[in-house]
């Protein structure tokens, strides 16, 4: 493939970067809107009535379910 078009892992190589950064913003993104939900999440049980342990702990479980990390070791496990 290369020998096809000599240029070609110099464009794959200098995307690279372009790629790493696009992910890292969209990673911290949802990091960002994640925390905001569960904050949200929280805030709306304890103003319906929840008392404010049983809502940290929902919210809790809330947070875990988005976990990146959380998520691909439950994948690997399998």
């Amino acid at each position: 493939m290369a020998r096809d078009h000599p240029g070609l892992p110099i464009i794959l190589i200098a995307g690279i970067p372009i790629v790493a950064v696009r992910l890292g913003v969209g990673f911290l993104r949802f990091q960002a809107r994640r925390k905001r939900g569960v904050q949200r999440f929280r805030e709306t049980l304890v103003r319906g009535g929840m008392p404010r342990e049983q809502a940290g702990r929902l919210a809790q479980s809330y947070h875990d379910v988005g976990s990146l990390r959380k998520v691909l070791r439950a994948a690997g496990a399998t």
